[in-house]
């Protein structure tokens, strides 16, 4: 998933300029993908026995590896959409598909440490290859790494069948706090709408980082700063589930809200590579570990199908975060950066009102 889903990121700077490509066409070509991971989310929430479902999860990884080899078929902004919206479609299945199988075994930020080597490895692709082969046969490298890591994730047993929650059960960093049903509504509610923000922001960072770092600096900078963030996201999970041990599950989520504002305020208000840098890893080490922890906040409030739920408003963000900031792009992307700023700062203070509740 790292790769198939995210190697459009550090590739986003090298089309628009070997290929001739406005930033409006590349970041509506990145709201296509984002689309079909919200009707990827959709389907398993109408169809939850997919999210079991190994030969879907199959299909989804060796879907992920075509449309990587379909980018370069296709050279038109519609077509790469195409290809974008199903590779879309396929990250959902992968990401509930594991974030299921995952809950109900030890140490599963090790399991989601997979998506910061798929990014730190594809970002590393793109920073030594770049030079030497273009846009079209670095498309080519992704399907075949995407290939190898889905090879490794071929044999990932299913979840099993969900069964009534119990206090003290297992979830996806440790045990459960089972809750009030009533209180749980309300903190339902404000994890959504925390989630979805983080969705809509979080993805303007994503989709737009690399190209900004690249218009500021050499080529060279903005893959290295993708290699950063998934450096930084690899261990962060883990980490992230350590914490979970001394701290509530809330107040980790909101420390993490908040450094993610910073990442989005640094490359706007100070600028530069170093700037850069430090937002890269504080990105990199934030989105994975929220993508966990509201998991793991969603079983404990006994949200129904939690992981496709909240996926799915999720990505309903990952679908307006590029339109909102599309018309803004033409001035650079600082205007960007502070609109992802402001959204992150929101989703903080809808996360801290559970911790008040």
């Amino acid at each position: 998933m790292g790769v198939g889903r995210f190697v459009y990121t550090p590739l986003l700077p090298l089309m628009e300029e070997q290929a001739h490509v406005s930033a409006s066409a590349t970041a509506f070509v990145a709201t296509a993908n984002y689309l079909g991971y919200f009707l990827g989310a959709a389907a398993l929430i109408v169809r939850p026995g997919w999210s079991r479902s190994r030969t879907a999860f199959r299909g989804a990884l060796a879907v992920l590896v075509a449309s990587e080899v379909v980018m370069i078929a296709a050279v038109s902004v519609p077509l790469w959409s195409a290809s974008r919206l199903v590779a879309g479609v396929a990250s959902a299945f992968v990401f509930v598909y594991a974030a299921n199988a995952l809950a109900s075994r030890p140490f599963p930020g090790l399991g989601y440490a997979g998506v910061g080597v798929g990014i730190a490895a594809s970002g590393l692709a793109v920073t030594l290859l770049q030079d030497l082969i273009g846009w079209e046969p670095l498309w080519l490298v992704a399907a075949a790494m995407g290939a190898a890591f889905a090879a490794g994730a071929w044999g990932l047993a299913p979840a099993a069948p969900p069964g009534p929650a119990k206090p003290g059960g297992g979830d996806a960093a440790g045990a459960v706090r089972v809750e009030r049903p009533a209180r749980s509504a309300r903190k339902a509610w404000l994890l959504a709408g925390g989630y979805f923000l983080e969705g809509l922001g979080y993805i303007i960072l994503g989709t737009f980082l690399v190209a900004a770092v690249s218009a500021e600096g050499p080529e060279w900078t903005g893959p290295a700063s993708w290699v950063l963030v998934g450096a930084a996201a690899a261990p962060s999970t883990a980490l992230w589930a350590w914490a979970r041990r001394r701290f509530r599950t809330e107040t980790l989520l909101a420390a993490a809200l908040a450094l993610q504002v910073v990442a989005a305020l640094l490359p706007a208000v100070v600028g530069g590579t170093v700037a850069a840098a430090v937002a890269a890893v504080l990105f990199g080490g934030t989105f994975m570990g929220i993508a966990m922890l509201a998991m793991t906040a969603g079983v404990e409030m006994g949200v129904p199908r939690a992981a496709a739920v909240l996926t799915a408003g999720y990505a309903v963000g990952q679908i307006l975060g590029p339109l909102v900031v599309t018309p803004l792009l033409a001035g650079g992307y600082d205007s960007a950066f502070l609109t992802a700023a402001g959204v992150l700062a929101a989703a903080f203070v809808l996360v801290a009102g559970i911790r008040r509740r």
